[in-house]
């Protein structure tokens, strides 16, 4: 007698999913190229390299280095044209220093559109918010909850997971791009009655 076994479903761990957020946002510029994601003893490297000496320190000073999802970590290691690994810019760096390297690090990136720098609450310290378009990244990602199996996020959020949320004690608040009001009459579906489906 033979048993009929189907495959169960295998969903992408957590450190294959972080893989494809950096290679899907920051990737997305045609200068850096993200991957591969090598396996080392247990854990894995990720390597960022950028056409350009600037573009690799400031990606290396903005991007998280080192990730832990439960007994597995995850090190992202960027390097230069010349094949050098290029390490984070040392503190103290200001906000305007550190929204230079937001520029820097992500002018030709098609998600973002600018760098802010102002006091979160009036009278209070300079903060940086690099401002992102209003677009999704998507990706393949066995997300069964998902109908076609994709990982889906803002994009704002997910450069939000793979950069640091502070550099030199200075907030990074990760933003998506304002919606004039003067422009909200273009915006799609705003008539739609909603069609339930049982």
């Amino acid at each position: 007698m033979q048993e009929n076994v189907q495959a169960q479903p295998q969903l992408s761990p957590p450190w294959i999913t972080y893989f494809n957020e950096l290679k899907n946002s920051i990737g997305a510029d045609p200068t850096v190229t993200v991957g591969p994601l090598i396996p080392v003893g247990g854990n894995y490297i990720i390597l960022v390299h950028a056409l350009s000496d600037e573009k690799a320190r400031a990606l290396a000073t903005l991007l998280k280095s080192f990730v832990e999802f439960g007994n597995v970590s995850v090190t992202v290691i960027v390097t230069n044209n010349e094949n050098d690994i290029v390490n984070p810019l040392p503190c103290p760096l200001d906000a305007f220093e550190i929204a230079h390297l937001f520029q820097v690090a992500l002018e030709n990136n098609p998600y973002f559109e600018q760098v802010v720098v102002q006091p979160q609450l009036p009278g209070g310290a300079n903060v940086v918010f690099p401002v992102f378009a209003a677009k999704v990244i998507q990706f393949f990602n066995d997300d069964i909850s998902n109908l076609c199996q994709t990982f889906t996020g803002v994009a704002a959020n997910v450069f939000h997971d793979v950069m640091n949320d502070d550099v030199c004690g200075i907030p990074i608040l990760f933003s998506t791009s304002c919606v004039p009001s003067s422009e909200s009459a273009q915006l799609q579906n705003t008539d739609l009655t909603p069609k339930l489906f049982y």
